[in-house]
């Protein structure tokens, strides 16, 4: 584990977080418990490994982690992978163009899920990330997924960065 790439990872979570549980006019913003629920076991400056427990919001009615939940989580948290480190692009993590999730086998309430989410490549232009869900107790691939965004840096101007 690399403190440098883990600190600058936790900042982004927590602005992110910050960000996500804000309440306007319109109610809170969108997955509001992704950042503050997922902890970071392992960060390098291309990948991370998040921990997460699925929880029943998280669960369809057979209380199975959710496809769409788990989509969710695979577009924040390998967007998160991003910020492991100061990149020249991507300083406003982008969005994205593409979000291919396999699911190859159920998780389910309570159970304790290993994310783990690579930096494939970082262009000026399009960013390329994946990542896979185990099960952390047997090490079972719950998912794959890849991850595909499109850099928004010039189009957001001004401001702070995330």
């Amino acid at each position: 584990m690399a403190p440098q790439h883990v600190e600058h990872l936790q900042d982004w979570m927590s602005q992110m977080h910050q960000l996500a549980n804000r309440a306007d006019e319109d109610g809170l913003g969108f997955t509001p418990d992704t950042f503050g629920r997922a902890k970071i076991v392992d960060a390098d400056a291309d990948s991370a490994t998040f921990e997460y427990v699925v929880q029943k919001s998280d669960c369809n009615f057979t209380n199975n982690f959710h496809g769409g939940a788990i989509a969710t989580l695979v577009d924040n948290l390998t967007t998160a992978a991003l910020f492991t480190r100061e990149r020249k692009y991507f300083q406003y993590a982008g969005v994205s163009t593409d979000l291919h999730v396999t699911y190859v086998s159920a998780a389910t309430l309570g159970m304790t899920v290993l994310l783990e989410c690579k930096v494939a490549k970082v262009g000026s232009g399009l960013a390329n990330t994946t990542a896979v869900l185990k099960d952390k107790a047997t090490n079972r691939v719950l998912a794959t997924a890849s991850h595909t965004k499109f850099n928004t840096d010039s189009r957001m101007g001004g401001g702070s960065k995330l």
